[in-house]
């Protein structure tokens, strides 16, 4: 049992660099998206035809997605959220509290820009960081996450 999972968000109109994050992660079984850039990933749909699941971040006006999902990949009950309901930019406490209350396993979420890998009280909380050049902080980037008997082993890569 092994999976790979790419994780890309706040995209803002880079569209090249989703492509090249693409490129550089390799063969995904899953690609999971944190909002805002709704637009780069209906584009990327349409030329590559590949499965996106994602949430409508606070940028994101015309997205069908929701504002967040939970789901189960291996046995690993995730939740997909933008953050920005969670207040994330002032602190992951709520985000991490709200984790709990679900019982899932691993957070991943956007909003802050900041690439971000911690423990909060036994949650997993993962944001891959942006991929606007005019809106990091830390570089542009996206996140992996595999998925092996051993766990759950997130990764941070820059463009």
């Amino acid at each position: 049992m092994s999976m790979r999972i790419g994780v890309v968000g706040d995209i803002h109109g880079n569209y090249s660099g989703l492509k090249k994050a693409l490129t550089q992660m390799g063969a995904v079984d899953h690609l999971l998206f944190t909002g805002d850039g709704i637009r780069e990933i209906k584009r990327l749909q349409e030329e590559s035809g590949i499965f996106v699941r994602g949430v409508r971040g606070n940028c994101d006006f015309l997205s069908d997605y929701p504002d967040e999902d939970m789901f189960t990949l291996e046995g690993n009950r995730i939740l997909l959220t933008h953050g920005h309901h969670y207040g994330v930019k002032n602190g992951l406490t709520r985000i991490g509290l709200a984790a709990r209350e679900k019982e899932v396993k691993l957070v991943v979420f956007g909003h802050t820009h900041l690439p971000v890998i911690t423990e909060w009280q036994g949650v997993l909380l993962f944001n891959p960081g942006t991929l606007c050049p005019e809106r990091c902080y830390h570089g542009i980037g996206y996140g992996m996450i595999e998925i092996t008997e051993n766990g759950v082993r997130p990764s941070l890569f820059r463009l």
